[in-house]
């Protein structure tokens, strides 16, 4: 389904209201899959973009069918899996014909076997500032449904192709609440990577702001949990601080998952600038055995929080089932 363009400017809302009521029917009867991952902070600089990339070849390896969708202007995704500059990378022109043109929403291609992708990019400005034109214009809408449905946009688009795919992985920018708030209208699952950093917690309650906001549209959104990003990995009571800070933070709502991820920036870079994630590099024979070692130290950090994030789902859809059977 695509969503249809109003030639003065903005986007007939019409079908995002009817979408928005299809999904609410689907939530209401069970029928709803949970399958959308919100990798999110309101702070930059936290380990989103690599998270969400390492996250989506996890489980792209484990045979499940994957889109990564990053919903930024920055197009990190592009580097952490290497297409940039490559035919996949069309710089978010499939991701703004979607949302602005009512095309259907299409990944550029693979870049991985099984690991589908609509890229970022400079296009996705087109989409930001329709989206704060579709919020002052709902100001003086007549009713509340009127009032918030621009929030579903991305929520149409998505609903119109989500049973192609086993996951769907949304990579959303920092900075930009509007597309904060259509990642989470659209999402099933909220992942926040944080720092132990003041400015990543005060990101994370950002969050958890627009978490409140969305719920109204999406009352199955939940907060799957918070990864601890970026830590030294011999350093165990600094780690345990920083997880009971954010627990503190978190007040019960979610768990901060056990697995951290280590800092290790000359892997780090190794892995930006060959466009690969680190369990793809851990066998690299070009590496020096310093290097190979952090690489695999890193790997296996990734490795151990997928596998703990698709506990937290496995545990998440069982409530949810006893939910719906009650």
């Amino acid at each position: 389904m695509g969503l249809p363009f109003n030639p003065l400017g903005i986007v007939d809302l019409r079908e995002v209201k009817v979408a928005l009521q299809r999904r609410m029917q689907l939530m209401a009867e069970g029928l709803h899959t949970s399958k959308v991952f919100v990798v999110v902070n309101g702070k930059g600089g936290v380990g989103k973009s690599s998270l969400a990339a390492a996250l989506a070849v996890a489980l792209s390896q484990l045979g499940l069918r994957v889109l990564l969708m990053e919903m930024d202007e920055q197009g990190n995704n592009g580097e952490d899996l290497g297409y940039t500059g490559t035919e996949l990378d069309d710089g978010g022109q499939a991701q703004a014909a979607a949302i602005l043109e009512g095309k259907p929403l299409a990944p550029t291609g693979e870049a991985r076997p099984n690991l589908f992708v609509v890229p970022g990019g400079p296009a996705l400005e087109g989409i930001i500032e329709e989206l704060y034109c579709q919020r002052r214009a709902a100001k003086f809408a007549d009713s509340s449904e009127a009032q918030t449905a621009w929030m579903g946009m991305y929520a149409a688009a998505l609903d119109s192709v989500r049973d192609l795919y086993d996951v769907i992985i949304l990579d959303v920018a920092p900075g930009s609440e509007p597309l904060q708030l259509q990642a989470l209208v659209s999402g099933d699952m909220t992942l926040i990577p944080s720092r132990s950093d003041p400015s990543s917690r005060k990101g994370l309650r950002t969050v958890g702001r627009r978490f409140v906001q969305a719920l109204p549209l999406n009352p199955y959104l939940r907060l799957l949990g918070v990864a601890v990003f970026g830590t030294n990995s011999s350093a165990t009571r600094v780690q345990t601080n920083i997880k009971d800070q954010l627990a503190a933070d978190l007040k019960g709502n979610a768990p901060v998952f056990d697995q951290t991820i280590r800092h290790v920036e000359s892997a780090a870079v190794t892995c930006r600038s060959r466009g690969k994630v680190p369990q793809e590099l851990v066998s690299a024979r070009d590496l020096d055995p310093g290097l190979r070692r952090s690489m695999k130290a890193l790997a296996g950090d990734y490795k151990s929080l997928a596998m703990e994030v698709l506990q937290a789902k496995a545990q998440l859809d069982a409530a949810r089932c006893e939910g719906n059977a009650a």
